[in-house]
């Protein structure tokens, strides 16, 4: 199913609240309650739903890392790179409803508990 991998109760710890803080930040708000009055086409419902997605898959990944299994450290590092991704693009061409502020305090949080989720998986040799 997949492979077991024992790490230190404290890398686990460590691991499962750095990829949930990531999930949360990125999904920090629903941002369609930010502003009641802006028009909301299908791409800003498709854009919550993968930020939904993001969250949930952070919180399997959490799940996989308190299990002692590797595929949740690697989905971990999946979710980091679709945080930065969608970042990249909110900042560069633009997300609907979502403002272009590189900034941004809870994104650039997110960015960088993002970077200490994937080194501790690099330098405790699990991925």
């Amino acid at each position: 199913m997949g492979t077991i991998r024992t790490v230190s109760k404290r890398v686990k710890t460590l691991g499962i609240v750095l990829i949930v803080i990531v999930g949360l930040l990125n999904f920090h708000l629903p941002h369609f309650f930010l502003e009641s009055t802006t028009y909301f086409s299908y791409e800003t419902y498709l854009l919550e739903f993968v930020f939904l997605v993001n969250l949930l898959g952070a919180v399997v990944a959490a799940v996989g890392i308190y299990r002692n299994l590797r595929w949740g450290w690697l989905l971990g590092i999946v979710i980091v790179g679709v945080s930065f991704v969608l970042y990249l693009a909110q900042e560069t061409v633009g997300l609907p409803g979502l403002p272009k502020m590189w900034w941004e305090p809870s994104r650039i949080v997110s960015l960088i508990i993002g970077v200490l989720f994937v080194v501790l998986a690099r330098y405790n040799q699990i991925v």
